[in-house]
């Protein structure tokens, strides 16, 4: 495949449309289908079936897997159902029929939740999560769980119990993690959107690598309650979308404020609204001051990365947009630090996750029911060879390490609007490639690769999104970042969409 010039389109291109004849419908963003069916132009059950047929012929277990389950007869009755009532003047809300894919460490009422784990393979909870219910509320439909790196705890979303989740540009190569089967249904078109979590880049990986956008709110901006989390100091939940306008329309709707079953969960304290975005085109990029971090974000990327971050600086610059280079203090030792805080937490909340299902025997008695990696970080914390984070390392991470991360994301963030990175290093990597990777001529972890841009913007608690750049030279989706202060999400979902408008010609 010839290498993009340097003004070509920043959206890369689908995935391969399928042989159904619904593919030009499963084409149209969120918001364009919600608004077909208020019209009256589209009915729920046409597009709920619409995507139960795209499930059937693309999401094989052997083939994207991106599905877990999908409710079938269930969820047409429920579509029919909301038909019934938009017919008779009733429109339950600004979703009202659209059906979406919920990532399986989000409980929900009535369907079976595993965490991407054998252990919660029959485990029915009676309550939906809080972000699930508010979904529900605003009109949406649960069309099925998405698969999941185990617990997730892990990049690739490749799960010894239910398969590796697939890639749809390359069916060899992760879709990313943990929400990788979010990412992968999302681009494949086999829902029009997503929902996942991200604790150090679980939204924005598999957008970057499957080539749609994915959303990480301010901790704290939607509530957590019936998440099946890793962190308490750094979960979220955010959307995976096609369109930048997508993301925003489901993040209002997730955006409450408090959650009684999340001490976290607040209102902006900012006072402001997350208005639907007003953005027509690239012009809004006219005037802005985009800090570009050098160093840490900057010295260790593939080619094919470099060159589509090159190509976006050339298209922001011709857009009038100022490039101003900074320096993220403390940045590099934003793993080591978030990995002595979740790992700790982490078992924690794994330990709470299986009193919750009722699994007998607790963390310690289930070992072995975990796949490998997950299973290697759990016995280094409890088993009978334990090295457990000690307190004051946890300690110390929260009350120095942490905010001193954050305060160097402040201080390059003064006097611009936002930060552009790369989302990821690196493309997709071969499935085979899960634990260990080829990068740049020698041979790496996977894991912390993939997160090196992502993990700091969650210790430090910042939103950010990733949106499409472009495709390296084999075609796989290079996916960038905009990160920005502390709950400005409306202001990244309008720099994010003019970005987006900017690829669009």
């Amino acid at each position: 495949m010839p290498e993009p010039g340097p003004f070509d389109a920043l959206v890369p291109p689908p995935p391969p449309a399928g042989r159904e004849p619904h593919a030009e419908l499963l084409a149209m963003p969120m918001v364009a289908l919600a608004a077909a069916i208020s019209s009256g132009k589209l009915s729920s059950r046409e597009l709920t079936a619409a995507c139960l047929a795209r499930i059937d012929e693309l999401d094989r277990p052997a083939a994207l897997n991106a599905f877990l389950l999908h409710r079938g007869e269930q969820v047409l009755a429920e579509a029919a159902h909301l038909d019934d009532l938009q017919a008779k003047g009733t429109v339950v809300g600004p979703l009202h029929g659209i059906p979406l894919g919920i990532k399986d460490g989000l409980a929900t009422a009535g369907v079976p939740t595993t965490g991407g784990t054998a252990l919660l393979r029959d485990w029915v909870p009676e309550r939906d999560a809080t972000a699930v219910h508010l979904l529900k509320g605003a009109g949406a439909l649960v069309l099925g769980k998405t698969n999941m790196h185990e617990i997730g705890l892990g990049i690739t979303s490749n799960n010894p119990h239910y398969g590796a989740v697939r890639n749809p540009y390359d069916p060899s190569r992760i879709p990313g993690g943990s929400s990788g089967g979010s990412g992968a249904a999302v681009a494949a078109r086999l829902c029009p959107a997503a929902i996942g979590t991200d604790t150090g880049g679980s939204v924005r990986i598999p957008a970057a690598l499957c080539g749609v956008v994915g959303l990480k709110p301010t901790l704290g901006r939607v509530g957590r309650g019936g998440m099946l989390g890793l962190s308490w100091s750094f979960d979220v939940i955010g959307p995976i979308t096609r369109t930048v306008a997508d993301a925003a329309a489901l993040l209002r709707v997730l955006s409450v404020g408090p959650d009684p079953r999340d001490p976290y969960a607040r209102h902006d304290p900012t006072g402001r609204t997350l208005a639907a975005p007003t953005v027509d085109d690239h012009r809004a990029l006219r005037g802005l001051r985009i800090g570009v971090p050098e160093g840490y974000f900057a010295e260790d990327n593939t080619p094919d990365v470099d060159r589509v971050l090159g190509e976006a600086y050339a298209r922001l610059r011709t857009a009038g947009v100022e490039l101003v280079p900074v320096t993220v203090a403390d940045v590099e030792v934003a793993i080591e630090t978030g990995f002595l805080t979740v790992v700790p937490e982490g078992v924690v909340l794994a330990e709470n996750m299986l009193t919750e299902a009722g699994i007998a025997g607790g963390l310690a008695g289930s070992l072995a029911a975990f796949g490998p990696d997950v299973r290697a970080v759990i016995e280094g914390q409890i088993g009978p060879a334990a090295t457990p984070v000690l307190g004051h390392q946890y300690a110390r991470a929260l009350a120095e390490t942490v905010p001193a991360i954050r305060r160097g994301f402040m201080a390059a963030l003064d006097g611009v609007d936002a930060l552009l990175t790369p989302a990821t290093p690196a493309t997709a990597v071969p499935i085979d490639e899960h634990v260990e990777m080829r990068h740049n001529g020698r041979t790496v972890d996977t894991f912390t690769t993939f997160i090196r841009y992502t993990f700091p913007v969650s210790v430090a608690g910042l939103p950010a999104i990733s949106v499409p750049g472009g495709v390296g030279a084999d075609g796989l989706p290079v996916g960038l970042q905009l990160i920005g202060t502390p709950w400005s999400e409306a202001r990244l979902i309008e720099i994010a969409l003019a970005f987006e408008r900017l690829g669009a010609g």
